[in-house]
């Protein structure tokens, strides 16, 4: 696996970030799923889990809720934002991997799998077994990522999300 020129930092995001997220996000929303959904399915998704509200509630954490908990990290190559991922504890012994993107002339770096490995760390320190996630079936690339990274399929289904939108996932699993 290629190495980035410089180290990967990876750090908790907190509220003053949700911007980075945002535009983060947007960039690699459509850059890199044109194709699988539509235009119109990536804005009404990035309108829905990319604002304020939304990133707040994996940053601002909750009512007894710990960093180990919930949380964004961002990764960096030097100063550079390059990527980020969140999480939520889902029940007592799994953690989602709720949102994974890296910039796409980053692939394949070791980004997305340090990322990973953050949030397995931060599952282990809330005592649970398995880290789930969701990716849209026709994502084969990322899908393959997950797999390299001890993901399987556990899974799939259609979810409906609103605005008529359907979003057709395999939901993957790792045992930790």
């Amino acid at each position: 696996m290629p190495t980035p020129d410089l180290p990967i930092n990876i750090a908790p995001a907190g509220p003053d970030d949700i911007g980075l997220v945002q535009r983060l996000a947007h960039e690699v929303w459509h850059r890199h799923y044109p194709g699988i959904i539509t235009v119109e399915q990536i804005d009404y998704m990035l309108e829905r889990g990319y604002s304020r509200d939304a990133l707040l509630a994996f940053v601002g954490g909750g009512p007894g809720a710990t960093r180990d908990e919930r949380g964004i990290a961002l990764a960096r190559i030097g100063a550079t934002p390059v990527g980020f991922v969140a999480w939520y504890q889902a029940g007592d012994r799994a953690m989602k991997l709720e949102r994974l993107y890296v910039l796409p002339e980053h692939h394949r770096k070791g980004i997305g799998r340090a990322l990973i490995e953050h949030v397995a760390a931060r599952a282990g320190a809330a005592g649970c077994g398995s880290l789930t996630l969701n990716v849209n079936r026709g994502n084969t690339g990322s899908v393959r990522a997950y797999e390299r990274c001890g993901f399987v399929v556990a899974d799939s289904g259609d979810f409906p999300i609103g605005g008529g939108f359907v979003m057709e996932d395999f939901v993957m699993l790792r045992e930790l």
